[in-house]
């Protein structure tokens, strides 16, 4: 299982790029998004989702972590599979994708070719029950070399103890994450600069 590749990229498709890395080649799945910003010849460090099945094993790649999210968020909807995630995230950039969520655009999203408007309002139905964790990362994210599955330990950890969205979010804007290497850490440091608050 691969959680990123970073190599050269050799080659490219409207569908996939052939990334290098020390003489082996793997071939990654993209969107057209991704297509259109990765340039033959340069490096880059692609976040990979695993497609593991019986007959098939594929790469998707992603150049940010909170788009490889949205894609697997997308995938757990019933009735999305690969083809379809990957033809959302080629229309529609990450924020976007939030703001129609959010909006409940059905009619802007049902507009992805092969999509329709039962599975359009299917997505936004369950992936709004998750925008409150969505919103915190896409605002907490740009804090560089913080890991997108450590931000969300950490909001889940905190909502365990009772902290309610608008609580992490403001506690979390009062730490630098950092600082911690862990998330055990980073709740301990939350922790204390609430009962210095208190």
């Amino acid at each position: 299982m691969f959680e990123y590749l970073n190599g050269i990229v050799e080659y490219k498709k409207t569908d996939y790029v052939a990334i290098d890395i020390n003489g082996v080649g793997y071939k990654v799945y993209i969107s057209l998004r991704e297509y259109e910003k990765l340039e033959i010849g340069k490096q880059y460090r692609l976040y990979i989702y695993n497609h593991i099945k019986e007959d098939t094993n594929k790469l998707i790649g992603f150049l940010e972590e909170r788009e490889r999210k949205i894609f697997e968020m997308l995938l757990a909807v019933n009735g999305i599979g690969i083809s379809l995630a990957l033809a959302v995230l080629s229309n529609f950039s990450y924020d976007k994708i939030i703001e129609i969520i959010s909006n409940e655009d059905y009619n802007s999203l049902k507009r992805v070719p092969k999509l329709g408007e039962k599975k359009a309002q299917l997505i936004i139905l369950e992936l709004k029950n998750k925008l409150k964790n969505i919103e915190i990362i896409s605002s907490s994210h740009e804090i560089k070399g913080i890991s997108m599955d450590m931000l969300q330990d950490l909001i889940s950890a905190l909502e365990s103890l009772g902290y309610n969205k608008k609580e992490i979010d403001k506690n979390l804007a009062k730490i630098d994450l950092k600082e911690y290497a862990s998330v055990e850490e980073a709740i301990k440091g939350i922790l204390k600069n609430i009962r210095i608050g208190e």
